[in-house]
């Protein structure tokens, strides 16, 4: 008999159950990389390609929330705009081909042929790192991958602009609006992401180590493969010294974040002795003093500071 405190563990286990089954899953554990795996670590796609088994089970739950999410938006922009092909509905598989001969399959998920577009669909704990820092390498290589697949199939114009992008959803919920990234394709890139999968094909035909391009520290949070990868490594591995843009960029980010919010405070601060004991509104915002009567101590008044939402009139 299942008791309530069972459902835990039967819901959780079916998860994983249902994510191990994935096209994505299943595809890694047969050695094959697809283009969300190119630019993001050299190592990881040389034990992939190997067929090492997965060591560690870091939390998949974003990458299961953003799969969720993917299907929804897909779903929604096909109602509007049906000439659009989106991944999960119309299945494109399309394959690019390097230079030096590597073939990448994947299935983007937005073809717009008659723009020339490829958009591919990201999410993330909200956008101040990505306007911050802009597509990172793995998303520029990946959408260019589904660029050069969608120019052979004949889905695009080449004699005509090809654009690819980016669009960015907040899987916290806390930004209703995409953040999104359109440029003209680049031909040039195709080198660069050759060069990228000629390293780790050297590395797999001769047995080697390639670049760990994530730091530990990071990657111990989100790989499979960590211990495989980094386990007889030791602490040596890592200088206490902090390198790499990553993560140099994001403790500049924090450190522009804590000035900004010393910023507003003092900002705040100001606004409020000029604005003592002043009730009104102006075009955008209504201001008012409350008073606060809390338990054991003396009231006093709060400035509250609300935006005025027009009303939609429905006569028109």
């Amino acid at each position: 008999m299942i008791t309530p405190s069972d459902y835990e563990t039967l819901i959780t286990d079916a998860l994983s159950n249902f994510d191990n089954a994935s096209p994505r899953t299943i595809q890694s554990t047969q050695g094959l990389l697809g283009p969300s795996d190119i630019g993001f670590c050299r190592q990881k796609a040389v034990l992939t390609t190997r067929q090492v088994p997965a060591t560690d089970n870091p939390p998949m739950w974003a990458a299961n929330v953003g799969t969720a999410i993917h299907a929804y938006v897909e779903e929604a922009l096909q109602a509007t705009f049906p000439n659009w092909l989106m991944g999960s509905k119309d299945r494109i598989k399309v394959m690019a081909t390097l230079p030096s001969g590597a073939v990448i399959t994947g299935h983007p998920d937005i073809v717009i042929p008659y723009a020339n577009t490829v958009l591919d669909i990201k999410t993330v704990n909200g956008f101040e790192w990505t306007k911050r820092t802009g597509p990172n390498q793995s998303h520029l290589y990946q959408r260019h991958l589904y660029a050069m697949g969608c120019i052979a199939m004949g889905l695009f114009d080449d004699t005509k602009p090809i654009y690819v992008g980016n669009v960015y959803f907040d899987r916290s919920g806390k930004i209703p609006k995409p953040l999104v990234y359109v440029e003209e394709y680049d031909p040039a890139l195709t080198t660069e992401i050759d060069s990228w999968v000629q390293d780790v094909i050297y590395a797999v035909q001769n047995n080697e180590d390639s670049s760990r391009d994530v730091a530990a520290a990071v990657c111990e949070k989100i790989c499979s493969h960590f211990t495989a990868c980094r386990g007889s490594l030791g602490t040596h591995d890592e200088p206490n010294r902090i390198e790499g843009e990553y993560l140099t960029s994001a403790v500049d980010m924090y450190v522009d974040g804590h000035s900004l919010a010393a910023q507003g405070g003092r900002m705040k601060e100001e606004a409020v002795s000029i604005l003592y004991g002043v009730n009104g509104t102006t075009d955008t915002h209504q201001i008012r003093w409350v008073t606060v009567n809390p338990v054991e101590k003396e009231p006093y008044l709060r400035i509250d500071v609300r935006k005025i939402h027009t009303a939609i009139d429905s006569s028109e």
